[in-house]
């Protein structure tokens, strides 16, 4: 195979051993050659596109949400004229949320959770008795004095929603450095590490290629009706919903014919956060605005979560 890489500057497609970032395992960087790459590490992966900056200097961009909130949605028959939202990731930060009926409504948000609030179960989810124009969020950080309001128009009028909320890290989203000396890429540290081929990685490589084309082109998401995730990064390999699944347009969810039994979608069993036999397809909403106006604030919270 021909290197796309090699008209600007060498070829640095490979695997570099990071060292050990935690007892359970090593990190590792996976510099692909569509201009992406991964740094793996036990819990998580990173993402980011690489560019070839000069002589053997290399620039790797993490990649980085555009907010701190995301909104996916669907339509669900059976809410009439409600909002539900499951919140996740929300217990990670000051968070806020309203949902607004008409454009133009003044701004009053709700507290998620209660500020001293230490143990958490989720999921988390909560019905609003209306429906939604658009939903507006706002984190508060402790070393910040930022309160922008970021609101996500409803077009489709969705009524099921799944929000995230993830920290972003200023320092973490910065761009990083590399020069490829030796056989290997020196780092702003000073050092060097050495690189191996990408099939080293053997089978997980296929698997880290579709979560980075999944992530950086995430438009919708699969859930069950207890919003276990459907394709989550704890399956063996990457899931295909039209393997076992087909669409049935009157529940508006995905079916597995072999497994499903009418009224599994309703059923509040443990067993039924495991039952994959009804999936739901939430889309992403996009176009998120980010401004500082005029709100309130309730501190009545939507969860009240003892504290031990």
């Amino acid at each position: 195979m021909s290197n796309p890489s090699s008209a600007k500057g060498p070829d640095i497609t490979g695997v570099y051993s990071l060292g050990a970032s935690s007892p359970e395992g090593g990190s590792h960087l996976l510099v692909l050659e569509d201009g992406k790459y991964a740094i793996t590490h036990f819990g998580g992966i990173q993402i980011g596109d690489w560019k070839h900056v000069e002589g053997a200097v290399f620039q790797f961009t993490p990649k980085r949400k555009e907010s701190e909130f995301e909104l996916f949605g669907r339509h669900n028959k059976d809410l009439d004229g409600r909002t539900k939202i499951l919140f996740g990731g929300f217990e990670n930060g000051e968070t806020f949320v309203q949902v607004r009926a008409a454009e133009g409504e003044d701004c009053l948000l709700q507290r998620v959770f209660n500020s001293d609030a230490n143990c958490f179960s989720p999921p988390y989810v909560h019905t609003f008795e209306t429906v939604a124009h658009s939903i507006a969020f706002m984190s508060t950080q402790h070393d910040s004095a930022d309160r922008s309001v970021i609101t996500i128009e409803n077009p489709d009028g969705y009524n099921d929603f799944v929000a995230g909320f993830v920290e972003v890290n200023d320092y973490e989203g910065q761009p990083f450095f590399a020069a490829f000396e030796d056989g290997g890429l020196r780092f702003d540290e000073g050092d060097t590490r050495m690189r191996s081929p990408l099939d080293q990685v053997g089978e997980d490589l296929e698997f880290i290629r579709q979560f980075i084309e999944v992530e950086s082109n995430r438009e919708t998401i699969y859930m069950n009706p207890s919003y276990n995730p459907f394709g989550s990064l704890d399956d063996e390999a990457p899931s295909d919903i039209n393997e076992h699944h087909v669409f049935d347009e009157q529940k508006n969810a995905f079916i597995d014919k072999e497994y499903y039994v009418e009224g599994a979608e309703n059923a509040t069993s443990d067993e039924s956060y495991d039952d994959m036999s009804i999936i739901y397809l939430y889309a992403v909403l996009k176009g998120a605005n980010m401004e500082s106006i005029p709100h309130e604030i309730s501190e009545q919270p939507l969860f009240n979560i003892d504290r031990f």
